[in-house]
């Protein structure tokens, strides 16, 4: 009962993602498509970046609270909710006319607009944006830029992309832990699907150092991967259907020093993240038609150092942990340990 809730509440967060912060944001895409798919598909991949790239990053969070491995057959429940923020820069970005063919600001030769996450301006301060026929050069239409979702303006304290996460540990011989998380297929109503699957793999290293019965903290290695797709229904009548897929390594040494029922960690390592997004299906516009005309692909890898803390009590554990990286990332953590 504990893991389907568990499991219900990481697919309703995935799929709130993959759409409400995906094609259902602020955008007249229609609009947008009336350049030509290359300026289309340049608009969206900065308007849309940072929503992608704090996902991404988010992905890498909750794999751990301590260095300590389980016995063997030992095991954890944990529900981790991740918070990648997005920095000051990447709530704008920068148009410029000469990125771009069919697409012009009138004011002068660039402009900064606000990305997915900028603040949710009215249309009386966004830039009007003219969009141009590819074939002829005529002017088709004149809109205000797309505006952010305003998210700490909203149902957030701060901005940031959320990451909810379940998964499980199972203690194995020779000092090792085996770390899943899994959902498999599930539908949700007329809005699409989604499935997740992860694999880490914690090892104590402790125990190969000279006198480690006498070091007062745990020394582990591990390495965890996740993959996601989803789908996202336009429009189901007309086959519409956005497909977006992402995927996160981390390979980090992590340390941990137990006091009482508190026990405090750190990492020091490597994360990357691969995540894509297309936009499948036929989309009519006043002038044209276009066939799978969106695909986007943000790809990044660099140091991951995180400090966090866990507090145990009996079999129920709280956890925070903090994230250093490009968009810094804040968890939080519920679960229960055995042995």
């Amino acid at each position: 009962m504990i893991m389907k809730r568990i499991n219900r509440l990481l697919i309703a967060g995935l799929m709130l993602f993959s759409t409400t912060f995906g094609l259902k944001a602020q955008l007249d895409f229609d609009s947008f498509l009336e350049a030509g798919i290359v300026d289309a598909n340049k608009l969206l991949q900065n308007y849309m970046q940072p929503a992608f790239e704090g996902f991404g990053y988010g992905l890498a969070s909750g794999w751990y609270n301590t260095a300590k491995t389980h016995k063997t057959l030992g095991f954890d429940l944990s529900l981790t909710i991740s918070a990648a923020r997005v920095p000051s820069s990447a709530e704008f970005f920068t148009f410029r006319n000469s990125d771009y063919s069919n697409v012009r600001y009138d004011g002068g030769a660039s402009v900064d607009i606000p990305t997915m996450f900028g603040p949710n301006l009215g249309a009386d301060d966004l830039p009007q944006l003219t969009f141009l026929d590819p074939d002829t050069g005529d002017e088709i239409v004149r809109i205000s830029a797309p505006t952010g979702l305003g998210v700490e303006e909203g149902f957030m304290p701060f901005n940031a992309v959320p990451v909810p996460m379940a998964q499980i540990g199972i203690g194995l011989p020779k000092g090792f832990e085996l770390k899943l998380r899994y959902v498999p297929e599930q539908t949700i109503e007329e809005d699409g699907s989604v499935k997740l699957f992860g694999i880490g793999l914690m090892h104590d290293i402790k125990q190969w150092l000279p006198g480690e019965k006498i070091l007062p903290f745990d020394l582990s290695a591990f390495v965890g991967y996740t993959s996601m797709t989803a789908q996202a229904f336009i429009d189901v009548d007309q086959d519409q259907v956005a497909e977006f897929d992402a995927s996160s390594l981390v390979v980090q040494a992590v340390i941990s020093k137990k006091i009482l029922f508190m026990t405090a960690f750190a990492g020091l390592g490597y994360s990357n993240y691969d995540i894509g997004l297309n936009l499948l299906g036929t989309y009519t516009t006043e002038t044209s038609s276009f066939t799978d005309p969106i695909s986007l692909s943000y790809k990044n890898n660099g140091i991951r150092t995180n400090v966090g803390v866990r507090m145990k009590l009996l079999f129920l554990t709280l956890t925070g942990e903090y994230a250093f990286q490009e968009y810094n990332t804040m968890s939080l953590g519920v679960g229960f340990s055995f042995r």
